[in-house]
């Protein structure tokens, strides 16, 4: 009969799918019991802390035709929201379409393997002028636009 070797082979699949399972919620639950070495989640203020501490971090959007694209900005975090100084091109333009974008800041001590990370999504609008030192770029050339990002999710997480 030719119904037993497939059952055979079906429960086999089946049992290798629940040991994956299981072995991958073993491994979640190893990862989230941190330790001296593990990854801890940072509170809500914690992570508000850190953005307003720093003044560059990278924008991610989505480019032309679909594309995503990652760049260093310089920010400021002002009334709780992501303030980016932006002149024409695509980052602008990821704006303007109102697109969910995110946006990341690390605080990283290489020679002792630690740090801290914060992740904002949300959505990226065009604003009015700001003055001149919210904020204030690196990069010469006119930036006469402020990319506001007004999260809808801010996560962080430390090593370490």
């Amino acid at each position: 009969m030719r119904s037993v070797p497939v059952l055979g082979r079906a429960l086999d699949n089946a049992r290798r799918a629940l040991d994956d399972v299981r072995r991958a919620v073993t491994d979640r639950a190893e990862l989230q019991e941190g330790g001296e070495r593990g990854v801890a989640r940072l509170t809500h203020d914690e992570a508000v802390e850190l953005l307003a501490r720093h003044t560059v971090g990278r924008f991610a959007y989505v480019a032309r035709e679909g594309a995503p694209d990652v760049v260093p900005v310089n920010y400021a975090w002002r009334d709780g929201a992501i303030l980016i100084r932006s002149g024409p091109g695509p980052k602008l333009q990821a704006a303007q379409r109102g697109e969910r974008v995110a946006f990341e800041v690390d605080e990283l001590d290489v020679d002792r393997r630690t740090g801290s990370s914060v992740v904002v999504t949300g959505r990226a609008t065009v604003v009015g002028a700001h003055p001149d030192d919210d904020p204030e770029p690196w990069a010469s050339g006119p930036r006469r636009h402020v990319i506001r990002i007004t999260p809808s999710r801010v996560d962080g997480r430390r090593i370490g």
